[in-house]
Parts: structure tokens; sequence; C-alpha cells
């Protein structure tokens, strides 16, 4: 089985960062090219798609064909094509973080504020239409980073021609590494706040792997 191979390099403008993801994820950009694609072709236009990783067992399940796949949690790393060239000190990403938060005023939460999210909001109306988007706070899961924590719907539709509503929860994170900025996208199968909780404890470790490899000198 495919396996997210050591020291895997993306490139942000002209500067190499290396690539890890926690188990069991592992990166199919290019085991899964048609799917990649259709990801990469999801994205706002503002977006360019780097990495994308899914579950080995999710990998096994879809190299197999399987009658009717599960949904699946999943890790992208993006760049904001606008900021790509850019570079950033911890001074000017502050700048960042307190403009988005000027530009769309939400409350921090942590892991323990999860439940009182979902009793707090309604978010009814995203079982029932597809594209909707409620941004739920922002989380501070490490160092020069920040987190917007997202419940959204999209179509979703199986081989047999059904189609239905999807809600899922996303952690997308602002990091600023080696004087660049990317986004960890951390996307949870389901709308609940076990799923929120799993997506920002999944973020918080993956950020100190991209840490670790990419150590300041």
């Amino acid at each position: 089985m495919a396996q997210t191979p050591p020291g895997l390099v993306i490139l942000v403008d002209q500067t190499p960062i290396v690539i890890e993801s926690p188990p069991p994820f592992v990166e199919v950009s290019r085991i899964l090219p048609d799917a990649y694609a259709k990801n990469s072709r999801a994205l706002p236009p503002a977006n360019r798609l780097l990495a994308w990783f899914i579950p080995e067992l999710s990998l096994k399940e879809q190299l197999n064909e399987l009658p009717a796949p599960p949904r699946y949690r999943s890790l992208q790393i993006q760049v904001l094509r606008e900021m790509e060239p850019v570079r950033h000190d911890p001074k000017t990403f502050a700048g960042l973080r307190a403009q988005t938060l000027a530009a769309h005023p939400m409350p921090q939460v942590t892991e323990a504020d999860t439940t009182t999210l979902f009793n707090v909001f309604n978010l009814s109306p995203l079982t029932q239409e597809a594209g909707g988007q409620k941004i739920l706070g922002m989380a501070d899961l490490g160092a020069d980073t920040f987190t917007l924590c997202i419940a959204a719907s999209t179509e979703g539709s199986d081989r047999r021609g059904g189609r239905e509503i999807e809600t899922s929860v996303a952690c997308v994170t602002y990091m600023l590494i080696k004087g660049k900025v990317i986004l960890l996208a951390v996307a949870g199968p389901e709308l609940s706040a076990r799923e929120l909780r799993n997506s920002m404890r999944l973020t918080r470790e993956w950020l100190k792997l991209l840490r670790e490899r990419n150590p300041t000198k």
C-alpha cells in the first residue's frame, strides 16, 4: 500500500516545504489523479491545491472500486494564489489574523466549546440546501497559525444516481511557515460536535508534525 514518502516537498512560489501527514493519512495526488483534479476544480478560483491526503483504508476502498465507498476524512494543503509570492513574518501574519477577524467577527473557540457551539447555532438550514456555509469560530491550535472552524453543506451523489445533501465540518488553518502562508484544510464526514473536536485535534497534530519537518534555522 502507498505511503507518503519521507521528505516529500511542495513548492510555494520558490520556497520548498517538506510535507508529511499524521497516520493513517497518505498523500494520494499521484495515485488518484482524476479525483485530485476534481478536488482542485472544486476549490475557489483564488485557491491552488498543493497536496491531498486520505486515510489508507479509504484509498484501498477506492482502488478496489467498492460499490458504495463511505465518506471519509481528508486533508488538503492549499495556497491563496495572490498570497503565494508574498513573504510574511510573525508581525505581518498577526496583522492578517486581525484583518480576518475585523472582516468576519467570530468567537474564539477551543475543543471544550464544540458542544456549546452546536447548541447555540442553528445549523439545520445546512441539511436542507447545498452550498451553505457557517463559520463557527476561530481557534488557536499552534504558534503562528489561526484556524477557522466551518460547517458546510454540499450536494452528494452515489453510483446509482441518488442525490442528497451532505453536511460536514472543516478546520481551515492559515499557517506561517518559512515566510509563506499556506492553508491546511481538515474535513470531517459529518456535522457534529464530536467531529469538530476530532478535526481540531487532528489539525493540532498535523501542525506539530509540519513544524518538526521544517525546523527554523
